[in-house]
C-alpha cells in the first residue's frame, strides 16, 4: 500500500483546567487578536481574558455559526491592525473563521486572493505566513484545532475549505471544563461530527494503520461515554473523555479528510440549516452498509470500536442513535422527500473520491433516502 498522507500534527496540545493561565503564559506580551462568539461574552470569559492578558489589537466576538466569506470581509480593516498572535476561544466556526481571519492578515487584506484560492484552488503566495494561532475548542467534535483545514461557506450557501501547511495551530488548549455549558442538542451533534470523522477515516482510501488506531480509539471512547456525558453535562471527567476523544478523530480525519457522509451533508446544512454534525452523521449506517459491499474487512476498526461484527456496524449504529434521539432532531429540518429534490448535488467530487467505493448522485440519494426513512419511522 502506498501511503499517501502520513500522519503529521505539528500542534503542541496543552491538557489544562485553566485555559486563562495557561494563555497568559502563551500570549505573554505579545500583540494578540482575539476571536469568539457572542456567548463567551456573555458568560464572562473575554473580560476575563483582557483582565488576565491585557488589552488585544482587537475583539471579533460576533462569530457566526458557518462563516462566510462576506463575514471575513467585512471585518478585513480590523484584521490589518498588527498583531502577533490570534486567539480563537469558541466552537469549531470559531476556530475555522479565526484560520481565515489569519489568512487575510497574512495577504495584507488582498481578499481576491483568499477567494481564488476558496473557489478556484488556487494556491496561496509562497510567501503566506499567518501569525500563530492558539484554538481552545469550547465544543468537542470539529477537531479544527489540530487540522490545517478551515471551512468556510460562500454567500451563496456553497461549502469551500481554506487550507493550507500554516494553518494548522501553534497550540490547542483543551480546557473540559469549557464544555460543561453546551446545551444537549450541541453537546449530541458536535460528538457525532467527531464519531463521523473517525469513521470517514476508516472507510478513506487515503486511510493507514495510524489514522485506522487514531478512528478506532476515538470512535470506542464517544461510544461509552456519550449518553453519560448528556445525562451529566456538568460531570468535567466526561466531558475530558469526549474532548480527547475527539481531538483524536481530528488526527485521523486530518490525515485522510472526509468522504461520502460529508459530501452527503453539505446540502442538508446549507439549504435546511441542519447542524453539521446531524447531517455529517445520520447517513453512517447507511454508508456502512453501502462500503461493506465492497470490503467488509476495511471496517474492522469500526466494528472493534463499537464491539460488534462487521455484519451488525449498521444495526449497532441505528441502535446508538435512536437511544441518543438523534431522529427528533434530524425531524426538525427535513422529511425523507427532500432527497427526491437534490439530483447530483450530494456529490461533492473532492469528498466522494475519497469513499473506498466510488458513488454517484443516485446512490448517494438512496443512501440519504434510506436513512431518513429510518428516523422517521423511528426503528
Amino acid at each position: 500500500m502506498v501511503l499517501s498522507r502520513p500522519f503529521y500534527c505539528p500542534t503542541q496540545v496543552i491538557s489544562t483546567q485553566s485555559y486563562a493561565e495557561e494563555l497568559r503564559d502563551i500570549v505573554a506580551d505579545q500583540r494578540w487578536l482575539l476571536v469568539t462568539s457572542s456567548g463567551w461574552v456573555r458568560r464572562g470569559a473575554v473580560d476575563q481574558l483582557v483582565t488576565s492578558l491585557g488589552k488585544p489589537t482587537a475583539i471579533i466576538d460576533a462569530v457566526p455559526t458557518n462563516p462566510r466569506i462576506s463575514n471575513i470581509e467585512t471585518l478585513r480593516a480590523a484584521l490589518l491592525r498588527d498583531l502577533d498572535i490570534v486567539v480563537a476561544l469558541g466552537g469549531g466556526s470559531v476556530i475555522d473563521a479565526a484560520k481565515g481571519f489569519a489568512a487575510v492578515h497574512a495577504l495584507n487584506g488582498e481578499m481576491e486572493i483568499l477567494a481564488a484560492h476558496l473557489r478556484d484552488g488556487a494556491s496561496l503566495p509562497a510567501t503566506f505566513a499567518p501569525p500563530p494561532l492558539v484554538a481552545v475548542p469550547t465544543t468537542s467534535g470539529t477537531g479544527s484545532e489540530v487540522t490545517r483545514w478551515a471551512t468556510i461557506w460562500g454567500d451563496d450557501d456553497f461549502k469551500f475549505s481554506l487550507q493550507h501547511p500554516a494553518l494548522y495551530p501553534s497550540v490547542a488548549v483543551l480546557d473540559p471544563s469549557l464544555c460543561t455549558s453546551m446545551p444537549e442538542d450541541i453537546t449530541l451533534a458536535t460528538a457525532l461530527d467527531a464519531v463521523s470523522h473517525a469513521m470517514e477515516a476508516v472507510w478513506n482510501r487515503n486511510h493507514m494503520p495510524v489514522s485506522d488506531r487514531m478512528a478506532s480509539t476515538a470512535i470506542s471512547e464517544i461510544y461509552a461515554s456519550l449518553r453519560q456525558t448528556i445525562e451529566q453535562p456538568t460531570n468535567v471527567a466526561l466531558r475530558e473523555r469526549i474532548q480527547v476523544a475527539s481531538l483524536i478523530a481530528g488526527y485521523a480525519m486530518g490525515t485522510t479528510q472526509t468522504a461520502v457522509a460529508h459530501s452527503i451533508s453539505y446540502p442538508f446544512t446549507a439549504k435546511y440549516d441542519m447542524p453539521h454534525g446531524f447531517a455529517c452523521s445520520f447517513t453512517l449506517a447507511e454508508v456502512v452498509r453501502y462500503n461493506a459491499e465492497a470490503d467488509g474487512q476495511r471496517l474492522l476498526p469500526i466494528a472493534e470500536a463499537l464491539d460488534c461484527s462487521v455484519e451488525s456496524i449498521g444495526e449497532t449504529i441505528e441502535k446508538w442513535f435512536d437511544e441518543l434521539g438523534v431522529g427528533k432532531y434530524v425531524a426538525q429540518y427535513v422529511t425523507p422527500d427532500v432527497t427526491d429534490e437534490m439530483g447530483d448535488g450530494l456529490i461533492t467530487r473532492a469528498r466522494a473520491a475519497n469513499n473506498l467505493r466510488d458513488i454517484d448522485g443516485a446512490e448517494a440519494r438512496a443512501i440519504a433516502r434510506r436513512s431518513l426513512d429510518h428516523f422517521s419511522r423511528g426503528d
